[in-house]
């Protein structure tokens, strides 16, 4: 099942917003994130926060649907929370959007949800308006799909003999290191690239201006 939750961070075009919800079963806000349903004429099948933040003009909508309230005083982030929720339901794939912006505390704690993602053999993918990123544990193939560049950070531990094939800058057996700046804005020259490494997880960034 294809969920998409959207949180409260930087709104997602109407465009990009449209286009996720047309591949999905499920829609899930995350507290703010159901403002954006909400302005362009969906409504979420479940919203989960503490709503603290959301305009008056909402409320009246949100009684009407699956609401979940939580203390704003709480261990986890709406976010995390809607995350779980879609684990709950069964969701074999998720899309994050609203989950980048203002707040690097927040976009740090998302990036940790592709990890949770991963480990329950669940794809998952954040996408904002510039930028599709998600998290790989081996090596794979990468279609040009979002943007003109991508890039490749290491996401905790050193990955070891990282290779990348078909870029229009290749690479190969390197230590890839978070914050490594020679993996920073490949280009496709053709429609796929190659990726491998021995070990580890590497983040895979998709960028366009």
């Amino acid at each position: 099942m294809k969920v998409l939750i959207i949180a409260g961070g930087e709104k997602p075009s109407s465009e990009l917003l449209k286009s996720e919800i047309k591949e999905c079963d499920l829609l899930i806000a995350a507290d703010r994130g159901a403002e954006s349903y909400l302005e362009n004429g969906f409504t979420p099948d479940y919203a989960l926060g503490d709503f603290d933040s959301i305009g008056e003009e909402y409320k009246d909508i949100l009684n009407k649907i699956k609401v979940e309230k939580f203390n704003p005083e709480k261990d986890n982030t709406d976010t995390e929370i809607a995350f779980f929720k879609a684990v709950e339901l069964g969701a074999t794939e998720i899309t994050f959007l609203g989950v980048t912006g203002t707040r690097l505390d927040h976009v740090m704690a998302n990036l940790g949800l592709l990890r949770e993602a991963l480990e329950r053999g669940i794809e998952a993918y954040i996408i904002d308006n510039n930028n599709k990123i998600y998290l790989k544990n081996k090596g794979t193939t990468l279609k040009k799909e979002f943007g003109d560049y991508i890039s490749f950070q290491a996401f905790g531990s050193p990955v070891n003999n990282f290779s990348i094939k078909g870029s229009k800058y290749e690479l190969y057996n390197h230590k890839l290191l978070i914050g490594d700046s020679l993996c920073v804005s490949n280009e496709f020259i053709d429609e796929y690239i190659d990726i491998s490494f021995e070990k580890g997880e590497v983040l895979v960034i998709y960028s366009r201006d």
